[in-house]
């Protein structure tokens, strides 16, 4: 049985998660950690943190699990990230639903 106080329960899940349309992951690269919301591009607005699901960042990210690396081809170079966790599973997408993304 757990104690649910547990410092385990408030801590990402590391493992199992995949990253899909709506979730959150948590990523690495030279710059330090970031989260981004993959969203659909329609709902793309100008809130930091959301990549459209047909942008580089976000076809990269598309069905990776923590540990993963990848590659982002970017106007600067390639960019290689490491998946640290997907913080946030992606809820069920209905068009009423899906998160907009806009500050």
């Amino acid at each position: 049985m757990h104690d649910v106080r547990s410092p385990m329960l408030t801590e990402p899940v590391k493992e199992g998660g995949t990253v899909e349309l709506g979730s959150t992951v948590r990523v690495r690269d030279t710059d330090g950690e970031h989260e981004h919301t993959v969203v659909a591009r329609a709902t793309v607005g100008t809130a930091p943190g959301c990549v459209s699901v047909g942008s580089p960042v976000g076809r990269a990210l598309l069905g990776r699990r923590a540990g993963d690396e990848v590659e982002v081809q970017s106007p600067g170079g390639v960019r290689l990230l490491t998946v640290v966790a997907v913080v946030a599973e992606a809820p069920p997408i209905s068009p009423r639903s899906a998160r907009t993304c806009e500050g």
